[in-house]
């Protein structure tokens, strides 16, 4: 996101109280109309639903400057999901029909959202994809691969570590957090990536390279 853009963005919400939540913490309820539009200014906050054997299903993952949920205000799209603190949580919520003027006056703003949610559906498609495939390592892969894109700390050696646990790799790709395990253990055996108590350590060219040629 360029600075301005990020600048206009924060200078609208300022107006807006800043709230706060706690690790684990609701945002919103699934079928329950949001309080506001919000930006969320630290921490990450996941997007999920629940199925009804009762698993979760990870469907989005926010980190700052995001501003969210869009289509509940444009579209007044009933809110069907929920919103949780994966992390201690700070963000400002702000009118949803203000908001929405807000876009349309900025149209800068306007495109760089809209480039967001082309990129989103983007991997939300891809998911789809490889959920058709019905092969585990694909959609195990495709996650990985995604969360070093987006929270990855780069190591020496062209290394990338992410901290994801399995239980939340197993909400992402819908696939049982047994399954993750296994498949991991088999990732790291063919030294496609090693697992410590830091978390995961991967070379992201090596687990593309697999994606594509197993893909």
């Amino acid at each position: 996101m360029k600075p301005v853009i990020r600048n206009k963005i924060e200078t609208y919400f300022s107006q807006y109280d800043v709230k706060t939540y706690a690790k684990g913490e609701l945002i919103t309820l699934a079928n329950q109309a949001p309080a506001g539009i919000s930006l969320l200014v630290s921490g990450v906050v996941e997007q999920y639903d629940i199925s009804t054997e009762g698993n979760k299903i990870t469907l989005n993952i926010y980190k700052p400057p995001a501003f969210f949920p869009m289509s509940w205000a444009i579209n007044q799209t009933p809110n069907s999901y929920f919103f949780g603190a994966i992390t201690k949580v700070t963000l400002r919520q702000a009118d949803p029909a203000a908001t929405v003027q807000f876009l349309r006056a900025n149209p800068d703003v306007l495109f760089d959202l809209l480039s967001r949610v082309y990129s989103g559906t983007d991997i939300l498609m891809r998911r789809l994809a490889l959920a058709a495939s019905g092969v585990a390592v694909n959609r195990l892969l495709y996650e990985l691969l995604i969360e070093a894109y987006r929270f990855g700390v780069p190591s020496a050696a062209d290394q990338t570590v992410i901290t994801i646990r399995q239980n939340t790799l197993a909400a992402r790709s819908g696939l049982a957090r047994e399954t993750v395990s296994r498949e991991l253990h088999k990732l790291e055996k063919h030294n496609l990536l090693a697992l410590s108590k830091e978390g995961i350590t991967i070379n992201i060219a090596k687990l593309e390279a697999a994606l594509n040629l197993i893909a």
